[in-house]
């Protein structure tokens, strides 16, 4: 007996042996599963049903959200694909290129007028807000994400602990942490049982390649979008990878101090357990941040060969791994299925925005299918994108309103070499002249993320930050409001865009865009503040005439509109909603108080800043405006 455990031991490798079947094969031999085994079964069980039975209760406690957002008639809750058809007749053309009748001789003033009267220069009329009746009959239901009297918990769960973490995340983390310790260590001595931590490690995948979905069935349940929860699918990977090289090093250990450790690595499925942990490392030390920045192909495939890898090892390695495999396998090919069955190949326009250094990629077969707020996923198919650019696909946040006559929209910032060749490619496409000659094929995978269930339309007012290439996620939300407004399914009274922008010169092609959305804006006050952050050194055009005559520059003076120096007080900006939310006198008065939402879309320390303003505001005044509720998008991979 004790010579048959000392050899099965032995042979236990990478994948814990015979003794330990958990990891290691066949169990326990003739004899069947040992001890250890049965209690690291039972263990996995344990953690897994616990973690499982949260996420259930997590989604039953959303499920008033489910159903506020499927009576909203927002869209699809789940499966959303893109669709051709005509534009939407309330939908309102864009022109980049053309600004309102001004008269030249006007100069740029960079003085900050905040919101004053129009003077001496040109002035923009814009509709009056409409005061007659409002149908609410269409409007969306307000669903809050809790309780008034949870928002000091609310406000200390949303308090920034780390760069881009907050309280609420942090604990999420750590609260899995420990169910991960507990199952390591529950009847478990980690220098004598190494199998414990090898099934720990293969116990959590899929979880991990089940939040790694962009069309994420879990997300779909829980109501977040793939990205929100996409930092718990990062840690749950590096818990899982460490855990793996736990189990390694304590065979590998074993075997080095027997002198075994050559002759153990022969038996296949060691060699297998050997290839797997190779893989798990390859998976971790790709995906950190550095790679997905700097080099998003080498991260993209060493994600892709390290999965094919995965697959086949783990279950060739131990055959207790065979059914999460299984699962990641189904999870894996599914969402693959479903990227491709949400994915279109069509022709595009692709024009450069000088100003901008942008290209102003329009896709106008596509009409419909997404919201505000949402990205694609694009690869352009041309010669002029490299060798291998066609491979290549890279996200862009749409930025146009689903039904628009524009089409799919987006606005293609140079952020790499890829974007740089797409860039490039603009300029050549608007050189050449040649009506036709500015198209591609492209192929367009999405939509994916957004605002998930947050129906924005459901509240009494919204303020949108952006900073920099964010104004995508501004201007697509903005216009879906408006036109939703017109149909009368909107409950918002006032709106506000606050674009934070190094360089106004960047704002000269968007200035006639946003006079055009303010000019739709019927039945609820838009405003459009633009804060500029570097210093001006000259004059900067803001409307360039069409006509053949040197371009002129012209005073942004508009209530409405304006363009301010130094970063915004986002304090001031939220009492401003806050204060138009409550207000009377509109034609949306019938309606009561929903409510005010915060949408951001920027660097991290644009988030934060706007998490504490929101955070400083008091119990009191948020429980009057029916409360105040944020949804967050950050740049990054």
């Amino acid at each position: 007996m004790s010579s048959h455990n000392a050899t099965t031991t032995t042979a236990g490798g990478a994948g814990g042996g015979a003794s330990h079947g958990a990891a290691g094969g066949a169990p326990g031999g003739a004899h069947g599963p040992s001890l250890e085994d049965m209690l690291t079964a039972k263990v996995t069980i344990e953690i897994n049903a616990f973690i499982y039975c949260v996420i259930g209760l997590i989604v039953l406690l959303r499920v008033p959200h489910l159903v506020g957002f499927l009576k909203s008639n927002s869209g699809r809750p789940f499966l959303q694909v893109f669709r051709s058809g005509e534009p939407s007749s309330a939908s309102e053309p864009k022109n980049l290129n053309q600004g309102p009748k001004l008269r030249k001789g006007a100069s740029f003033d960079s003085t900050d007028k905040g919101s004053g009267p129009y003077g001496a220069g040109e002035t923009v009329v814009l509709d009056s807000i409409h005061l007659d009746a409002y149908s609410t009959t269409k409007c969306p239901p307000h669903v809050p994400s809790a309780p008034g009297f949870l928002d000091p918990l609310r406000r200390l769960l949303q308090t920034r602990v780390l760069p881009g973490y907050s309280a609420m995340q942090i604990a999420v983390l750590m609260n899995y942490t420990y169910v991960i310790l507990y199952g390591a260590f529950r009847w478990s001595n980690p220098f004598t049982d190494g199998a414990r931590a090898g099934m720990i490690a293969v116990s959590q995948m899929p979880l991990i390649f089940a939040l790694a979905q962009k069309s994420s069935i879990l997300g779909s349940l829980l109501g977040y979008g793939y990205e929100t929860l996409n930092y718990i699918h990062r840690y749950a990977g590096r818990l899982s990878v460490t855990a793996a090289n736990v189990h390694a090093i304590f065979y590998i250990y074993k075997w080095s101090n027997a002198g075994t450790i050559l002759q153990e690595l022969q038996h296949p499925k060691f060699a297998w357990g050997l290839a797997f942990l190779i893989a798990m490392d390859i998976l971790f030390f790709f995906s950190l941040e550095f790679w997905r920045r700097k080099a998003y192909n080498i991260f993209f495939w060493s994600h892709t060969i390290g999965i094919m890898v995965l697959f086949p090892a783990g279950c060739m390695h131990m055959p207790a791994a065979r059914p999460y495999m299984f699962a990641c396998a189904i999870l894996y090919g599914l969402d693959r299925i479903v990227r491709a069955v949400k994915s279109s190949i069509a022709t595009a326009t692709i024009t450069h925005l000088p100003r901008m250094d942008m290209a102003y990629v329009e896709v106008p077969n596509i009409r419909s299918g997404w919201r505000a707020g949402q990205h694609v996923r694009l690869r352009v198919f041309s010669s002029a994108m490299g060798a291998f650019g066609w491979a290549e696909t890279h996200p862009f946040t749409i930025a146009s309103a689903s039904g628009a006559n524009d089409g799919l929209v987006l606005f293609c910032k140079k952020a790499g070499d890829w974007t740089g060749k797409l860039v490039e490619l603009a300029k050549e496409l608007d050189s050449r002249g040649v009506e036709g000659q500015g198209t591609v094929k492209v192929w367009i995978e999405g939509p994916f993320g957004g605002p998930s269930r947050m129906v924005f339309s459901s509240f009494s007012a919204a303020v949108l930050v952006v900073g920099g290439s964010g104004i995508t996620f501004g201007l697509s939300m903005m216009e879906e409001l408006l036109v939703k407004d017109r149909r009368h399914e909107s409950r918002l009274k006032y709106i506000e865009l606050v674009w934070v922008v190094p360089d106004p010169a960047s704002v000269t092609p968007l200035v006639p865009l946003f006079t055009s959305l303010i000019q739709q804006s019927h039945y609820c006050i838009l405003r459009i503040s633009i804060h500029y952050t570097k210093a001006l050194t000259e004059k900067v055009p803001v409307y360039e005439r069409v006509e053949a005559e040197p371009c002129t520059s012209i005073t942004i003076d508009h209530p409405n509109l304006t363009l301010s120096p130094g970063r915004p007080r986002f304090k001031n900006i939220m009492n401003n909603a806050i204060g138009n939310a409550m207000g009377l006198g509109t034609a949306k008065e019938a309606l009561g108080v929903s409510g005010v939402v915060v949408g951001v879309c920027g660097p991290i320390s644009l988030g934060e800043q706007v998490v504490r303003s929101v955070g400083e505001i008091e119990s009191a005044t948020k429980s009057r405006v029916g409360g105040i509720e944020i949804h967050e998008e950050t740049f990054g991979w």
